[in-house]
């Protein structure tokens, strides 16, 4: 009886060191600023453009406005956020028609791109991202 006292008490203990195995490790995601902001053109809301802060080094983050022309970017699915820093900023209407398979394959129409270039293919827009909460507007004309 005592043997199985010991064996149950040993697997007991093992059952808890493989249960927390990983408790107390920390996030490898690096500092980042949460960014939000409106994209309008023409002093009107932009709706499903494509937001992309690019750093100088590291990986981008990004959003797609909704109907308000609002955006909060996220620099993975479960991170918001961007990387602390200065960033070129893109930001693009144009998108390829796609068979959504979450939505029962609904098929989403492509869209031309509206904006000029000088926003995204040879954007001249940035902005600096510091820790904590960062608001950025970007208020985009549709001529040159």
């Amino acid at each position: 009886m005592c043997r199985i006292q010991h064996t149950f008490a040993a697997l007991f203990i093992l059952l808890i060191a493989v249960a927390s195995t990983g408790c107390g490790q920390t996030d490898d995601t690096p500092a980042l600023g949460v960014v939000k902001g409106k994209v309008t053109l023409d002093g009107k809301p932009l709706d499903g453009a494509r937001v992309l802060f690019q750093p100088q080094a590291g990986r981008p983050s990004e959003a797609i406005t909704n109907e308000h022309g609002d955006y909060t970017l996220l620099y993975l699915s479960n991170h918001k956020g961007a990387l602390i820093g200065q960033h070129k900023v893109h930001i693009t209407t144009e998108r390829e028609g796609f068979s959504d398979e979450a939505n029962d394959g609904k098929t989403i129409k492509g869209r031309k791109e509206i904006l000029p270039a000088k926003y995204h293919s040879k954007s001249t827009l940035t902005t600096d991202v510091t820790e904590g909460s960062n608001t950025v507007d970007f208020e985009l004309e549709s001529g040159n």
